[in-house]
């Protein structure tokens, strides 16, 4: 704790609310803020930037740290940025917080507190791009299969794509919005290095969320093309289907008559009449494929 009071250092604590004795500990904390404390008291986990002279409380999402877990699953860290030191707390384990600490464990450094969190903000903005290359990996590959005729299980991977774009834009996009909206306020009480750092992660961000919509675009068109070649195939199916029925029609109406079994029926007793029967078979298939191709039908 010898490191909070020191001007020249920047210093992080990062808290597991999970953990009742942390959460007692940080609350209790005397370089705590009255307005962080609120906060945390409440559970509030809703969208929220505040600048109090030059300390900035911001709550965002960040991704969960469990392997298992749905890609676009976010959880709830609730950071607070000074010159000299960075709080965040979460209750789930985050991959952005787990990816910073192993950046400062391998010898990086931040100049300000404000610094620390542009450089989350920034490895989360890189988790969200590398996100968004695996989806467009992905509808390339899905793309050249459809365009080729190779349709089999695209429907449930462009459905997966879709639904991932969604929940990755509508959990981002306002918290953008919010961050756009604060940094084009009057910041005296910001560095302007701080600013600037704030503002480049903002940028990234949307340019990653550009790239997310066009995904989800990508995967719209390539639904209804989708849809398309499957109808397209199942027409093609019921017209050959359709074609094989007439020509069977009347051979099957001339079967069904000579198969009746009753008295006076022709060539009962004729020994030819077996032969006369199946070339008047073929001949009424054969007049119906005629006919066909004279309507220009095949």
């Amino acid at each position: 704790m010898a490191s909070l009071q020191r001007e020249d250092v920047v210093t992080w604590l990062h808290f597991n609310l999970s953990d009742a004795r942390a959460r007692r500990w940080l609350l209790q904390a005397h370089f705590v803020p009255q307005l962080l404390r609120e906060v945390l008291e409440r559970h509030d986990e809703d969208r929220c930037i505040e600048l109090t002279d030059t300390e900035l409380l911001l709550v965002i999402g960040d991704f969960t740290f469990e392997d298992d877990s749905d890609p676009s699953e976010v959880a709830t860290l609730w950071c607070f940025a000074t010159p000299q030191r960075l709080i965040t707390a979460r209750f789930h384990p985050l991959k952005s917080a787990d990816e910073l600490r192993l950046r400062l464990r391998d010898g990086g450094a931040a100049r300000s507190g404000i610094d620390l969190l542009s450089q989350l903000l920034a490895l989360r903005a890189a988790r969200l791009r590398r996100l968004a290359e695996d989806m467009t990996q992905l509808l390339d590959r899905v793309e050249d299969e459809i365009l080729a005729g190779n349709i089999k299980q695209q429907r449930e991977q462009l459905g997966r794509t879709r639904r991932l774009c969604a929940r990755l834009r509508r959990q981002f996009m306002p918290e953008r919005g919010d961050l756009n909206k604060f940094l084009h306020r009057p910041l005296e009480q910001l560095a302007p290095a701080d600013r600037d750092q704030l503002q480049e992660c903002n940028d990234g961000l949307g340019f990653v969320l550009e790239e997310i919509a066009e995904c989800y675009e990508r995967a719209k068109l390539l639904q209804e093309e989708l849809s398309s070649r499957v109808a397209e195939n199942t027409g093609r199916n019921l017209y050959a289907l359709s074609i094989l029925t007439a020509v069977l029609l009347p051979m099957t109406l001339v079967t069904g008559v000579f198969g009746m079994n009753v008295a006076g029926l022709p060539g009962m007793h004729d020994a030819g009449a077996f032969v006369r029967v199946m070339w008047l078979i073929v001949a009424s298939g054969a007049l119906t494929l005629a006919i066909l191709f004279w309507k220009r039908l095949l």
